[in-house]
């Protein structure tokens, strides 16, 4: 069999025919802050320029000069202000965005990276840089074997009122876009999805909650919340909302449009129910409470403040499903700032 090995004395091919080890860029911000440009031209806005590959950037990257915040364009990733870029000034880079780009939301050669806000460091957000991205802590890389669309999102620093010594800490905050193992979550005043902050292990919880939901044909969620920086009545100790490990549920709608709606449709007390609808959610917060999917379930049967949603959260250590009498007897204290 003849050799199909090249020659020795074999040239290599010239630069401009170097294979690019990159995957394409999906051109999606093309021509516009954080997209792809070979020259300042391709960058179609005022005063656009664009960072070369030869300066580290893949495939160039449009940027802008910047002194606090960005312009944004419709139907395109979100922009920010950030600094290191260039001397003398911000620059615009753009935001990750997993719905656009997939993964952790950004072009091929430039990973998410949480950065602060020029002249404003204490804001921050997760923005598209050039490099590889470093490992990713256990729980994110849990959710990228998972298959969730989500971006490392900023660590913040936000104190309940009137209580500046206490620090709403998030563990490995995240921004997920729906669906989240084939089931969207949307906050009930917003038209469609939107992503979501909060802390990893809730994620984590929202793809085991999405597998119970499949098996009742339930595709969309209706939420009313999951971070709010406050503490637990009565006391100094932050919520597992302010700690973003809690949602609050309200609706459940299924492939064939039916809505099962907490505040419209749970029978109070009573295991003899009158409709299907009561049946179905009692069946789901019962199931959310014994698979372990999180650790307090509160339902209407709560208290009166839980007519419309069930509140659920992962509060460390704690197993609960029942009434507020029910709680106080057991811990004397409210479980959670609702």
């Amino acid at each position: 069999m003849a050799s199909t090995a090249p020659p020795q004395d074999a040239e290599p091919p010239p630069p401009d025919m170097a294979v690019d080890p990159l995957p394409p860029d999906p051109n999606v911000n093309a021509g516009w802050i954080g997209g792809p440009c070979d020259a300042d031209e391709a960058c179609d806005y005022d005063e656009g320029f664009c960072l070369q590959g030869a300066e580290g950037y893949p495939r160039g990257m449009c940027s802008l000069g910047c002194d606090r915040v960005c312009p944004d364009r419709a139907g395109l990733p979100v922009t920010f202000c950030i600094d290191d870029v260039i001397v003398g000034s911000g620059a615009c880079v753009q935001r990750c965005d997993a719905d656009a780009f997939g993964g952790d939301g950004c072009r091929p050669g430039y990973f998410c990276d949480v950065r602060g806000r020029y002249n404003e460091p204490a804001t921050q957000r997760g923005v598209c840089v050039p490099g590889e991205a470093p490992p990713l802590p256990a729980c994110l890389a849990d959710l990228q074997t998972l298959g969730v669309a989500f971006s490392p999102a900023e660590a913040r620093q936000d104190s309940p009122d009137g209580l500046p010594n206490v620090i709403c800490d998030i563990e490995s905050p995240v921004r997920v876009s729906s669906p989240i193992n084939t089931v969207s979550y949307r906050y009930v005043s917003h038209d469609s999805a939107q992503p979501i902050y909060m802390a990893c292990p809730l994620a984590q919880a929202l793809v085991r909650l999405s597998a119970l939901l499949q098996e009742y044909d339930i595709v969309e969620v209706g939420h009313i919340g999951v971070y709010n920086c406050r503490v637990i009545g009565g006391t100094n100790t932050v919520s597992e909302h302010g700690a973003a490990r809690a949602i609050d549920l309200k609706w459940f709608r299924t492939r064939d449009g039916r809505v099962y709606d907490v505040e419209d449709h749970w029978e109070h007390d009573t295991e003899n129910f009158q409709t299907d609808e009561g049946r179905l959610l009692y069946e789901l917060g019962q199931q959310m409470f014994e698979r372990r999917i999180f650790n307090i379930v509160l339902t209407p049967n709560y208290n009166a403040a839980h007519d419309n949603h069930f509140h659920v959260d992962l509060t460390p250590g704690a197993r609960f499903i029942g009434s507020e009498d029910e709680w106080m007897g057991q811990f004397g204290a409210s479980p959670h700032g609702d």
